[in-house]
């Protein structure tokens, strides 16, 4: 199946002139980069106002190891996915916050489950306004070996799963489907199929297909923190290795399937119609 195959007869997702995270962002391939000193001493004021007497002790309490907090300052690096998210819980706080300084300091209502993230309440909105927008932000390019066995340089988007960025409202097709979610698209490599600022929503409970568009929520070295997310048109699976295309410029690649926590398929606007 070639690309101009998939892409037809796709009908487009719907869009939003709202660009969240249309600001500087911390990424090793983006030039717009948190500065990681402001973000560690907007760590370390919430350590001390939460009660923990060292970097040791919060870095216990986000993911049970002493030394995350020590290595990141060490290496002037920010903790990525899950770490992330779990320092913001620890510090009462949200991962925006920490990251830019900006919005409120008040965690988001989020609620853990063991099937993903499950969001509750009406938080200031309508009552129909209940699906949660996921904070996204262009992630620069990472290497991935495309099928002819060469290094290619592929899109990725940076993933914030606990914070919730606004509420919009809830098709009637996810009425009662709590781990629904939506992101805004970041960047331009699957144009013309999604632009930067259209909303992709998911539906977890649906296993994707061959030439679904799909959300790859990826790992770094195949734990279980999600570093990243790929947006993508799913072309193959096997049992080493998930093949996927994007369009803008045209590639098609694989990715290692131990990196892969999540696949999610992306919703079609007849899927959302409840077509």
């Amino acid at each position: 199946m070639t690309n101009g195959a998939l892409i037809a007869g796709k009908s487009p997702h719907l869009s939003t002139g709202f660009f969240p995270h249309d600001r500087a962002v911390y990424a090793r391939d983006n030039s717009r980069m948190v500065e990681v000193s402001d973000f560690f001493d907007r760590v370390d004021r919430r350590r001390e106002e939460k009660g923990f007497d060292s970097d040791r002790a919060l870095s216990l309490a986000v993911n049970g190891k002493p030394d995350l907090i020590r290595d990141a300052k060490r290496n002037q690096r920010l903790p990525k996915g899950d770490n992330l998210a779990a320092l913001a819980k620890a510090l009462d706080t949200t991962v925006d916050w920490l990251m830019h300084g900006t919005l409120s300091e008040v965690p988001s209502e989020v609620a853990f489950a063991d099937s993903g993230l499950r969001w509750q309440g009406f938080p200031g909105g309508r009552r129909n306004e209940t699906l949660p927008v996921l904070g996204t932000a262009h992630g620069g390019t990472v290497i991935h070996t495309d099928v002819d066995g060469e290094d290619a340089d592929v899109e990725q988007t940076l993933f914030e799963p606990t914070q919730v960025v606004r509420y919009v409202v809830r098709p009637p097709a996810l009425n009662g489907v709590q781990e629904a979610y939506a992101v805004y698209i970041q960047g331009e490599s699957m144009d013309p199929r999604y632009r930067p600022g259209d909303m992709a929503v998911v539906d977890p409970r649906k296993p994707p297909q061959i030439g679904d568009d799909v959300i790859v929520q990826m790992s770094s070295n195949g734990d279980d923190e999600i570093s990243c997310i790929l947006i993508k048109t799913l072309a193959r699976r096997s049992a080493t290795f998930v093949e996927l295309l994007q369009y803008n410029p045209p590639l098609r690649f694989r990715v290692d399937v131990r990196r892969v926590r999540r696949l999610h398929r992306i919703m079609t606007q007849s899927d959302l119609l409840g077509g």
